[in-house]
């Protein structure tokens, strides 16, 4: 029977995932308290992360007979290539992490809650089905993993980054079908559901508003929570200037 969006198997595969990632993740908070050990932890989680989008990039090209197709065509694909690559190899909130992380959240959420590709498969276990849900589902996990173990933190002042990364990866688009023929990549040309607009060039502004939308939340948060701290560290001066 061919698996369903929302249906028993979608919805198992969630729960089993929440599950882990919960679980792993408070235990992570917990006992992970020195930067070795969660530099160990991130980088084993960013090999993970990579071989599995290897492992779906192969299966996509043993399925299509298509060597082009080792080369990630799309956002979610190419994000989880470079967040497992610049957490395997980068330092804590690198350059790349500034573009990457925001891509590889928003694409990762959407996909695992609407899944649209494993309804063309018999099963959700066929390997390359299986293979693309996993990599996502493991991208977002090392996403929260970054900010749990404070791996990365947001930073409107590194907003270009968006754009360096944005032209970046639409020049690896162009790369793809002007060199390599593929029919489109990144959305550049097919909206990524059929019968809609949604092609990148209406995705990007999308993307932005949600991203600035974002950040201003997380300001005013960081802001509130840096003025109820601010009380205690004045008090602390008051006591020792007074020699209480």
């Amino acid at each position: 029977m061919t698996p369903k969006i929302f249906g028993w198997e979608h919805l198992t595969y969630l729960a089993v995932c929440l599950v882990i990632a919960i679980t792993s993740l408070v235990l992570i908070k917990i006992y992970a308290k020195k930067e070795k050990v969660q530099n160990i932890i991130v980088r084993c989680v960013g090999f993970l992360l990579f071989a599995c989008v290897i492992w779906n990039r192969v299966e996509l090209v043993l399925h299509t007979n298509n060597w082009a197709y080792i080369v990630p065509d799309s956002f979610c694909g190419m994000s989880s290539f470079v967040l497992g690559l610049t957490t395997m190899f980068g330092k804590r909130n690198n350059a790349v992490l500034h573009f990457v992380f925001y891509v590889a959240v928003v694409g990762d959420v959407v996909t695992l809650a609407y899944p649209d590709f494993i309804e063309t498969t018999s099963s959700l276990f066929v390997r390359m089905t299986f293979s693309g849900l996993t990599h996502h589902a493991i991208s977002w996990y090392l996403c929260t993993l970054l900010l749990v173990v404070n791996w990365f933190r947001p930073n409107y002042k590194r907003s270009g980054n968006l754009v360096v990364g944005f032209l970046a990866y639409i020049t690896v688009g162009a790369f793809l079908i002007s060199v390599l023929k593929r029919n489109d990549a990144f959305y550049i040309f097919n909206p990524i559901l059929s019968g809609t607009p949604l092609t990148v060039w209406v995705l990007a502004p999308i993307f932005t508003i949600i991203y600035i939308s974002f950040m201003i939340v997380y300001e005013l948060i960081k802001r509130k929570l840096k003025k109820k701290e601010k009380p205690d560290v004045d008090l602390v001066k008051i006591i020792k200037s007074n020699n209480f």
